[in-house]
């Protein structure tokens, strides 16, 4: 910031500060009080602080302001949002690493690796689906914001680990840039997550990869129709980060635009194949975050129409890619109905984010303990313990 820059900033600040706390006093003027609550124990002061909250009209007025200033003169929003070019917004979790922690990367790897080494023993494949970051797509609207260098090395640090581990995992990021420059907005502008077309896109390359690395299993023996609705008005969860609405919401980010999709098994004349296979027991499991568990991308259904095979969706929003992975291994249903197939959807950004789950901590802590003591029992063969 430049010196005058500087000074204006403090004089908003400070114009700012003394109206709000005019009208703040005003709000408090016909206060009457209440003769029987104690100050002592807190009870005046929980009825002072409702009263100044019901009756302070512009309450909100303070934080519409100062982010209409951050936004229209700084070009910043709240921490966690980079607001680039032609108003795109990024999650700060893809441009710079969660903490100082340089062995966290590492660590995180290492827990990919330990997942597929419980499946493996079991008998279990393992996709793990790695989703590019919409900043490493978009690079072009970050403007003169980067990545940190973790951060930009973080893709095919991921998948170079998943090769010299065996661990099946494809890569389509060129996929995703190709689309991109053909015209398909794969990630939403104002979203965190990638827009229905895709979710589109991802799937059906995703799925002819699994189709051809696992060719025993049996593909193409159910039909999905994907349908188009109306256009829809969709407010990005990035614009959480700018606290324009109400009174500044025509300066915001305008909301993204898609047709919702929607994905349903196509109707069949009931032959005795189609009754036969529907009463078979759906075997391939979906385990990931929101952006396979919010069903405005439709992505499980993009799946299920590519793959011409149904599946179980245990995606969780808001508890990235390892807790709902630990709990489905510890869970009875994975105990009673083993899968023949687990594909992991894994947004490449939370390699950089630590695990905040305590049960998922304590199995990745048991599994490790597993596996140095079967190492120690048998070190040509962990895998089979």
């Amino acid at each position: 910031m430049t010196r005058t820059s500087k000074k204006l900033t403090a004089g908003l600040f400070i114009v700012t500060v003394l109206t709000l706390g005019g009208l703040s006093l005003r709000s408090l003027a016909n206060y009457g009080g209440a003769e029987k609550l104690d100050p002592i124990n807190g009870e005046l002061a929980r009825d002072l602080e409702n009263h100044y909250d019901e009756r302070f009209p512009v309450r909100d007025l303070g934080t519409n302001i100062w982010a209409a200033i951050n936004y229209l003169v700084f070009d910043e929003g709240r921490p966690g949002v980079t607001i680039g070019r032609e108003n795109w917004l990024f999650t700060d979790e893809e441009l710079f690493p969660a903490t100082d922690n340089s062995e966290l990367i590492d660590t995180n790897l290492q827990r990919v690796v330990e997942v597929n080494r419980f499946l493996r023993a079991r008998d279990i494949p393992l996709v793990v689906l790695v989703v590019p970051s919409k900043a490493r797509i978009y690079t072009e609207k970050l403007g003169d914001t980067r990545p940190a260098p973790e951060m930009q090395a973080l893709y095919p640090r991921f998948l170079e680990r998943l090769e010299s581990e065996g661990i099946t995992g494809p890569d389509l990021l060129d996929e995703l840039e190709r689309a991109q420059v053909e015209g398909t907005q794969v990630f939403l502008r104002t979203d965190t997550h990638w827009s229905p077309a895709g979710a589109d896109v991802f799937a059906r390359h995703a799925s002819g990869f699994i189709r051809h690395s696992l060719d025993e299993q049996p593909w193409g023996e159910q039909t999905f129709v994907t349908t188009l609705g109306e256009p829809i008005r969709h407010e990005g969860d990035l614009l959480n980060y700018l606290p324009l609405d109400p009174l500044f919401e025509h300066l915001a980010p305008r909301p993204d635009r898609f047709n919702k999709r929607e994905t349903v098994k196509a109707k069949s004349d009931e032959s005795a194949t189609d009754l036969l296979f529907s009463e078979q027991q759906t075997d391939l499991v979906l385990v990931g975050t929101s952006y396979s568990a919010n069903p405005l991308w439709d992505f499980p259904g993009a799946l299920r129409r590519y793959l011409g095979k149904d599946l179980i969706n245990l995606a969780e929003e808001g508890q990235g890619p390892f807790e709902p992975m630990t709990e489905y291994l510890q869970s009875e249903e994975f105990r009673t109905n083993r899968p023949s197939l687990v594909l992991w959807e894994f947004p490449e950004r939370y390699l950089a984010q630590p695990i905040e789950s305590e049960q998922a901590l304590a199995w990745f802590g048991n599994t490790s303990h597993q596996l140095a003591a079967a190492i120690n029992r048998n070190p040509s063969n962990p895998e089979e313990h």
